[in-house]
């Protein structure tokens, strides 16, 4: 089963829209959860703020490649 959840936010003052995209198995656990936002400004931003908290986690992002 997926459920496909539609978002709109802003960040920072930008505008945000995305969709999450949930997958479960037949036991209803989470086996995929994907993110999609726009425009690319928002993308820009989002990324930028994902690598700040990962760097504050203690991690790099050469480490999740």
């Amino acid at each position: 089963d997926t459920a496909v959840l539609e978002f709109e936010t802003t960040v920072e003052g930008k505008y945000v829209n995305g969709v999450d995209i949930i997958r479960c198995n037949d036991k209803g656990k989470i086996v995929e959860f994907r993110v999609m936002i726009r425009p690319l400004q928002a993308i820009n931003l989002v990324h930028r703020q994902m690598g700040e908290m990962l760097e504050k986690m203690g991690s790099t992002s050469q480490e999740l490649r």
